[in-house]
């Protein structure tokens, strides 16, 4: 509307995205970690600051894929993630390192749709040497987006 009174070189300073788009043209941009996530990013008050970095991947159509945090001494694991997308399925495991060891579901296998929150926030209190798994499956026909952090806390006594 106002582009026949802009000089070419006035318009090449713009960037221009549909909503659609909007977080991915923002990462090229910024960190994931410092977009608010009202803007598709991670950044809010909570455990996490700036300083935690993410981690970005593109997840497949109908494919599953797994992010692993591996843990060697007793600690609280905290992570966040989001999909951009959604209509995914979302699941934490914790598998210990001892042979002899069970598995514990941290997070029951569910559906995630758009209406839900935008960021998954979890923590698991691990007692033993093992790793948190998480399972996210995308069973559309669109690739996804995933963003996510994590961090060791020590456990309080």
């Amino acid at each position: 509307m106002i582009s026949p009174f802009l000089t070419h070189r006035t318009k090449s300073k713009f960037v221009f995205a549909g909503p659609s788009k909007s977080a991915e043209t923002l990462f090229k941009y910024i960190a994931p970690e410092e977009v608010p996530v009202q803007y598709g990013g991670l950044s809010k008050d909570g455990e996490f600051t700036g300083a935690d970095t993410v981690t970005d991947v593109t997840i497949k159509p109908t494919s599953k894929h797994t992010v692993e945090f591996p843990v060697s001494e007793a600690c609280v694991l905290v992570w966040e993630l989001r999909v951009f997308g959604w209509d995914v399925s979302y699941g934490a495991e914790f598998v210990p390192s001892a042979e002899d060891g069970y598995t514990v579901i941290v997070s029951k296998t569910r559906k995630i749709i758009s209406s839900d929150d935008p960021v998954i926030s979890d923590t698991f209190k691990i007692g033993e040497p093992g790793k948190v798994v998480l399972t996210i499956d995308n069973q559309t026909s669109k690739k996804k987006k995933l963003l996510y952090r994590s961090k060791t806390k020590p456990l309080s006594e």
